[in-house]
């Protein structure tokens, strides 16, 4: 390949610069690598010790309190003079109190009496319809003067309110018999519950047909 006179001095300078520049490349990573580790100085962290005053320490005890007020004195209650008099004459007649009594237990005898009842829940389909009726129970008032063994005796309608009257029994509390001081089972107990649709136009006395 034949190079022109013009070519081969451009690539001589060419080298000549890519020398220069290399050679100064080199110098400057020495001088780089010449500086060394860096020391600290004592100025470039400084710790400082912190130190909290002395105080001395108020105790609860050396606090002032305020004085609490002493109670009132006991009233002391009246005295009363329990000398019986003397003028009193003693000589009068007295009546005569002898009270006799059959001697019981802790209650006194009596019958059952009931304490309160809870009113049935009228069935809705009856309600609906507009029927009324009513339902004879039997059952036995316990010692406890509740009630137990409910059974329908006889319903008009026959089976509507049945079972509403049965429930409203079993929540009725009695206050139970009593017998020597001692209370007692009643067996056969009858209650009639009415079911009436309230009306301004019933009074106290209207009871369902077929109802006594």
């Amino acid at each position: 390949m034949d190079f022109s006179e013009g070519q081969i001095k451009k690539l001589g300078s060419t080298s000549v610069v890519a020398l220069i520049g290399t050679v100064a490349l080199f110098y400057m990573m020495q001088a780089l690598i010449a500086v060394g580790d860096v020391e600290l100085d004592d100025k470039a962290i400084r710790i400082v010790d912190v130190t909290m005053p002395e105080r001395d320490l108020e105790l609860m005890a050396d606090m002032d309190r305020p004085k609490e007020e002493e109670p009132p004195p006991d009233t002391l209650p009246p005295e009363f003079d329990l000398t019986p008099p003397t003028d009193i004459d003693n000589s009068a007649p007295r009546p005569k109190m002898n009270f006799k009594g059959k001697r019981s237990g802790v209650f006194a005898d009596g019958s059952y009496v009931p304490i309160f009842k809870v009113p049935p829940i009228y069935p809705r389909r009856a309600q609906e319809r507009g029927i009324e009726g009513c339902v004879m129970l039997e059952f036995v008032v316990t010692k406890l003067g509740s009630v137990r063994d409910p059974v329908v005796v006889w319903s008009q309608p026959n089976g509507m309110f049945d079972r509403a009257a049965v429930r409203s029994a079993l929540k009725f509390k009695y206050k139970p018999m009593i017998r020597d001081g001692n209370p007692v089972e009643v067996t056969g107990v009858l209650n009639q519950i009415t079911f009436v649709i309230e009306d301004a136009g019933k009074t106290s006395e209207y009871v369902p047909e077929g109802c006594a």
